[in-house]
């Protein structure tokens, strides 16, 4: 502030004019499209917008700033779910070395979260993991099935080391057949102090909330991706382990948790 700016030692009236004017005027506007007080950033590497990737030909995104990249047997192009609101193609992994891999992490498991995809299981022998974002011990969280109980679940860690527990929202036995296309979306609520009702995993099965749980103390790893298919546990890896063996279409992802209300529209 410069002395000229100053009237019996206070900011004068033009200067909080100017001030106003450079407010308006002064809008980055390689990083926003719209006017002050309504922004909203593109993404970039560190932050975690609504992302949604229908899978059918390729890994570019809606947004087209979080792009999956094919590693191992992925194959584009599949037969995808026959919904209304679902994509008629799909992406199919082989079970064993095939995953997408994002180009940074797209969930921050420390904040309120969505993630919802249609999904097909090709084999019950092993658990498969279909949607993860790893830490370099465990799984910040997964979306899978679960071969104990035959159904879906969906799985978050609360420490990063040997003494994780593994809170696990999932419905009922026998719910995950092979060869159905299934709707999945899992929400969390992040935890907060003197909130009960925070802290909350959910899970549902085709609109119909199936599973809920409760981990107070999520685990997030910035420099872990995204992934569709299986879980990895460092950026550099090759093969994914809990492989799935089968197809995943229309994945979307939302920094915030969706009311009951959304989540029956999306399926």
């Amino acid at each position: 502030m410069k002395a000229a700016d100053l009237s019996s030692g206070n900011p004068s009236n033009t200067y909080y004019d100017d001030l106003a004017a450079r407010y308006l005027n002064d809008t980055n506007t390689q990083v926003v499209g719209i006017a002050p007080n309504l922004i909203v950033p593109e993404a970039t590497g560190s932050d975690t917008p609504d992302n949604e990737w229908d899978l059918a030909a390729d890994g570019t995104d809606a947004r087209g700033d979080d792009p999956f990249t094919a590693v191992g047997g992925a194959t584009f192009g599949s037969t995808g779910p026959d919904a209304v609101n679902a994509p008629a193609t799909a992406t199919s992994f082989d079970g064993s070395t095939g995953f997408l891999e994002s180009d940074h992490t797209a969930v921050n498991t420390l904040a309120d979260y969505t993630v919802s995809a249609w999904v097909k299981l090709d084999s019950t022998d092993n658990p498969a993991t279909a949607i993860c974002e790893g830490t370099s011990q465990h799984q910040a969280f997964y979306i899978g099935y679960d071969r104990g109980n035959k159904g879906w679940m969906f799985q978050t860690t609360t420490t990063n080391d040997d003494n994780a527990d593994f809170p696990t929202a999932e419905g009922d036995t026998n719910t995950g057949a092979v060869g159905t296309w299934t709707h999945l979306l899992v929400t969390y609520t992040a935890p907060v102090d003197g909130d009960a009702d925070s802290g909350v995993m959910s899970i549902y099965q085709n609109s119909t909330l199936i599973g809920t749980a409760t981990n107070l103390s999520p685990q997030y790893d910035s420099s872990l991706p995204l992934t569709i298919g299986g879980c990895i546990n460092s950026a550099s890896a090759t093969t994914p382990y809990l492989a799935f063996p089968g197809s995943v279409a229309d994945v979307h992802v939302y920094p915030r948790t969706l009311s009951a209300t959304e989540v029956s529209a999306l399926r």
